[in-house]
């Protein structure tokens, strides 16, 4: 059973009671990140993440690290461009210590100095390591090309000299004016009822909120435009993203995507690894995702290849593409993906984890519950003749990116790949 929440402060709540479990997830959904960000402060809502964990009045970070150790919770934390979530799953019995600990960590942590700036040279060490690596600076670059003139086109976790200038003062004036009431969706899945679910979040936050805040309402639109960009490293292989248009979060036709992605992308039988992987021989892996954001989102097709059957292999996607965009998929790819949709959306919701941060994304993004049943109901309700239309939409000549990032200086990315 689901029961949602809302508190007169805005403060969001919701309970999913799952039989037969012993554990509880609990999520600390904050619907801010970094497109809430100005210039001046770029990078703040990871870092923010980061120093939550690193003490608060009365805990150091030692101290917030041995409590969840010794409970045997899994807690850890994330942020990305419109989200900072918080999460920890545990056994039921010390699911209050745990939101104990999280709340001390939301409403007391003190940003200390020394612990900022030993955690800014932590999270330069991070950005550097993402700018080493072949893939996360091929999705840098494609989200500066794809994005461009939206807050997407900037990197998470801000640059290094940004994190440098980041100060107590900023931070605590950040986190006052979005984490508050308005902003946050509690959720909890698993050995937990309403009841106790209700006691705990008038214990240890409904009360202690201190400032107002500012409520967040993002959306952006990112404008239409074919961009190339090659970007120099010197491996043995070459890493390739070619972004198209996704999908806004609360569009009708996100399931039609995901069987879409499915059919194209994803598993061993799907339309790019046979042809690509199987046929020529060109990748050890090549996967399409699509992503759903407040900029209308975007479907990518992601491989590595030997720097020498680059070219190939950007001839032999297009191809497909084109084909597909003329001729659809078959009715037997389109009922297999659908299939297999549906497959893994009854076992993901075998996990409180997931089922707790779905619930959380859904009613903070849309203010109410998507239930299991009405996600399946909603994949199984699709239609073959819809899904031609959208990849109609999904292909757009003018619309698309293409990145590569290897040693091929000379590599013409127009000749080999232009829709």
């Amino acid at each position: 059973m689901i029961n949602t929440k809302v508190y007169p402060n805005g403060l969001k709540l919701v309970v999913e009671e799952m039989a037969g479990f012993e554990s509880v997830a609990f999520n600390m959904f904050v619907n801010v990140g970094s497109v809430n960000e100005t210039p001046d402060i770029f990078g703040i809502s990871h870092f923010i993440e980061h120093m939550l964990f690193k003490g608060t009045k009365t805990k150091s970070a030692f101290e917030i690290s041995k409590i969840f150790d010794g409970l045997g919770a899994n807690v850890n934390a994330y942020t990305n461009y419109e989200e900072t979530d918080f999460y920890v799953k545990c056994a039921s019995e010390n699911i209050e210590k745990c939101v104990e600990v999280f709340s001390d960590m939301l409403f007391n942590s003190s940003f200390d100095k020394k612990e900022m700036e030993r955690e800014k040279r932590v999270v330069i060490e991070e950005i550097k390591m993402y700018d080493d690596d072949p893939e996360s600076k091929a999705v840098r670059i494609s989200n500066k090309n794809f994005y461009k003139g939206t807050p997407f086109e900037r990197d998470i976790a801000g640059t290094t000299t940004s994190v440098k200038k980041l100060t107590q003062k900023k931070m605590f004036d950040y986190k006052n004016k979005y984490y508050c009431p308005k902003n946050i969706t509690l959720s909890f899945a698993g050995k937990i009822d309403l009841k106790k679910a209700e006691k705990l979040v008038e214990k240890y936050f409904l009360n202690n909120f201190v400032f107002d805040g500012e409520k967040t309402n993002n959306h952006f639109e990112r404008q239409k435009s074919v961009t190339f960009e090659k970007a120099f490293k010197d491996n043995e292989q070459s890493q390739v993203i070619l972004s198209f248009p996704g999908l806004y979060a609360d569009d009708n036709r996100v399931e039609l995507g995901k069987i879409f992605n499915i059919a194209f992308g994803i598993g061993m039988s799907s339309i790019l690894f046979q042809t690509i992987r199987e046929k020529l021989g060109l990748v050890y892996s090549i996967s399409s995702s699509q992503f759903t954001n407040c900029a209308g989102g975007d479907t990518t097709i992601e491989f590595a290849t030997s720097t020498k059957n680059v070219a190939k292999a950007l001839v032999a996607i297009k191809d497909e593409i084109l084909e597909i965009k003329q001729n659809g998929i078959t009715v037997e790819q389109f009922e297999r993906a659908r299939s297999n949709l549906i497959s893994s959306i009854k076992l993901s919701f075998e996990n409180t984890a997931t089922v707790s941060l779905y619930n959380a994304k859904k009613f903070a993004r849309l203010d109410r519950i998507v239930s299991k049943e009405e996600y399946i109901d909603a994949v199984k309700n699709a239609k073959i003749e819809d899904l031609m239309k959208y990849i109609q939409n999904l292909f757009d000549c003018d619309n698309y990116s293409v990145v590569v990032v290897g040693k091929d200086r000379n590599l013409d990315l127009k000749k080999y790949f232009k829709l």
